[in-house]
């Protein structure tokens, strides 16, 4: 895979011809994000990792996963116009990482990058866990990585303020396929909480958390979780993959994640339902959440098992019911 980017300019209603973004194309290249420091300079960050053979089945022999996740590095390209030369992409740091979400900008106008650590031990990605990577104003690493306290099986973490201003909240997803997971960090990102459930289900898919300008906290997620008994202790080594990515759903919250009263699903799939039918339906994953203008919200998601990215626009009040 290698990283394409297209434009939609100001008043035009055509996408301009995409283009090859990425510079490593012997690598799986994934998982771009795009933001612009102040300097008005577009930066890209995603992940390259090993590309394995299709051919090669050493990994059913071993017991390992056909994914080669942990051999993932970050690379960094950045640029001062879009349509100009990019830099030469470099390595962001020197340790293996994942990353999903784009940074959000911190108090002191440098800028917190969630990632995670995808290993090889531990089955389906059971033992991956999530730190934050702090960035300069120019989009490069400065200081070491911050662990998320106990955050084993709690990645693609979303970072947003808290309603008050006076720290910052993350949201995971959970290979358990339990529930969505919070923590509550500083306002300069170098502390973190354990991670705990709020009350909305998450299959083991990813998610997406924003700041509204009217105050409440958005969610898209995908609404459908295996159950667990809260009694048990997690049983970590093994990730849970129940691969039902179906309905994709909007929440609100008043109450900074704690509790979700307006829940709308947005896309139910084809709507078969049974094991059986499962490949019918196609899965509604990896969405992501914009506000234009104030509680204009943009959604994007892939579609039908990844045959195409779909884009609905809806308004805060929709979800609200008023």
């Amino acid at each position: 895979m290698s990283i394409y980017g297209s434009v939609l300019r100001r008043g035009q209603t055509r996408w301009s011809v995409p283009h090859l973004l990425s510079q490593h194309p012997e690598m799986s290249e994934q998982n771009p994000l795009l933001f612009t420091t102040a300097d008005g300079r577009l930066h890209l960050i995603h992940t390259a990792q090993i590309a394995r053979d299709p051919h090669d089945d050493s990994w059913q022999r071993d017991g390992s996963t056909f994914s080669m996740q942990w051999t993932a590095s970050l690379r960094h390209q950045s640029t001062s116009g879009w349509g100009r030369r990019w830099s030469r992409a470099t390595e962001l740091f020197s340790e293996p990482a994942f990353c999903r979400h784009p940074p959000v900008k911190g108090v002191n106008g440098d800028w917190l990058l969630p990632i995670y650590r995808s290993l090889e031990t531990g089955g389906a990605f059971g033992h991956d866990h999530s730190l934050v990577l702090p960035l300069g104003s120019d989009g490069r690493p400065f200081g070491d990585c911050i662990p998320v306290p106990e955050s084993k099986g709690r990645v693609h973490g979303s970072i947003v303020p808290a309603a008050d201003g006076s720290a910052l909240l993350q949201f995971f997803r959970s290979r358990l396929a339990d529930r969505i997971y919070r923590s509550t960090g500083s306002l300069d990102g170098r502390q973190w909480s354990v991670p705990e459930p709020v009350p909305l289900p998450n299959n083991n898919s990813s998610l997406q958390a924003l700041r509204l300008s009217s105050g409440l906290l958005a969610m898209v997620f995908n609404r459908f979780c295996l159950e667990t008994d809260p009694r048990q202790d997690p049983p970590w080594g093994e990730a849970h993959w129940p691969r039902t990515r179906w309905p994709l759903s909007l929440a609100l919250s008043e109450d900074d994640g704690l509790s979700w009263p307006w829940i709308r699903d947005i896309d139910t799939g084809s709507g078969f339902c049974g094991w059986a039918n499962w490949h019918l339906n196609g899965q509604l994953a990896y969405p992501t959440i914009l506000e234009g203008r104030p509680g204009e919200l943009h959604l994007a998601y892939s579609w039908a098992g990844r045959t195409a990215i779909r884009y609905v626009c809806l308004h805060e009040r929709d979800i609200l019911g008023s």
